[in-house]
């Protein structure tokens, strides 16, 4: 099976559409009409079917028709079977079944569908291959494949199902999905939780500066800074240039403030390259952390804090005598 995978949006929301080729062969056993008839009963054969069960036809783009014992039978809409839902089925009209045979049988199908794809390995042993340029597939099911290789241009797998490892699980599926794996949803639970990040780290080093630079921050400033921040989801840029300019007044200094603004900058870079990665946002959340700690750590390791806790009468140098 070969699938080309294309997305489709509308507004934020995504949909990963496939169209696919499948090719499909095998074999039937047919056993001869003497060894079901015992000379005490009569049967009536009637026309033997070539059935496929689909789950959704309306995925069924093209259907050509199926070749059993070297002749080429046509499919005809619906199973023709009631022990199947929906799908296809060819009336094998003009095939002898007096002898015992194996019918060899292949077929081709053009199929379309979306997110996922999957296929019940009903027969005695089944084996398939995919092709896709996806390159993030989830493989699913309790038949995993037996070996696949992924890279950016898409992945290829196959898997051999037996029929001993089919016997207990009779409404398994071999079952592919077609994922984003960081999806918008994705997305915004990360940001749900990283999101004290954004102000609370900028806090902690608005705080740090008034701390270690001995300046007088009044409680408004610390709230208009804060109201820079809410507007992040809007224009990070514009969030950052407006809380440098206001810190290059408010610190008194042009290069403080630029500082504050860099470094304000690369901590949002990193923090949304935590929401998009996909493997590793747990280890660089928790490393940026670290980082963030020990410098904080290295940046107070000479500050007295009972000094600028305690009273300013308890600080006053003792006056001349």
């Amino acid at each position: 099976m070969d699938a080309e995978l294309s997305e489709k949006a509308r507004g934020i929301y995504k949909a990963r559409l496939y169209s696919a080729r499948l090719s499909a062969n095998g074999s039937i056993d047919v056993p001869a009409r003497a060894s079901q008839e015992d000379g005490t009963s009569r049967y009536k054969w009637g026309t033997p079917k070539f059935v496929l069960g689909i789950a959704d036809p309306l995925g069924i783009r093209a259907a050509p028709g199926v070749e059993v014992g070297g002749r080429t039978y046509a499919f005809a809409p619906g199973p023709g079977d009631a022990a199947t839902a929906a799908g296809l089925h060819a009336p094998l009209a003009g095939l002898s079944m007096v002898k015992s045979e194996t019918l060899e049988f292949s077929f081709t199908l053009e199929l379309g569908g979306s997110e996922a794809f999957a296929l019940a390995p009903l027969g005695a042993d089944t084996a398939l291959t995919m092709r896709a340029d996806w390159p993030h597939p989830s493989f699913q099911g309790r038949f995993l494949p037996a070996k696949h290789e992924i890279s950016a241009d898409g992945f290829s797998a196959s898997w051999k199902v037996s029929r001993f490892a089919a016997q207990g699980a009779k409404s398994e599926q071999i079952s592919v999905s077609f994922i984003e794996p960081v999806g918008l949803y994705q997305m915004l639970e990360r940001a749900s939780k990283y999101g004290f990040l954004f102000i609370g780290l900028t806090a902690a080093a608005f705080m740090l500066l008034e701390l270690l630079r001995r300046l007088a921050i009044h409680p408004v400033q610390y709230a208009l800074v804060g109201l820079a921040l809410a507007i992040y989801a809007i224009a990070t840029a514009a969030c950052v240039g407006l809380i440098t300019i206001y810190l290059v007044r408010v610190l008194k200094s042009t290069a403080l403030g630029l500082a504050f603004g860099a470094a304000l900058s690369a901590l949002y870079a990193m923090l949304y390259a935590l929401l998009q990665s996909e493997d590793y946002a747990l280890l660089g959340g928790s490393l940026l952390l670290f980082a963030l700690l020990a410098a904080v750590m290295l940046a107070t390791r000479r500050v007295d804090w009972y000094r600028l806790t305690a009273p300013a009468e308890a600080i006053k140098p003792p006056a001349p005598a």
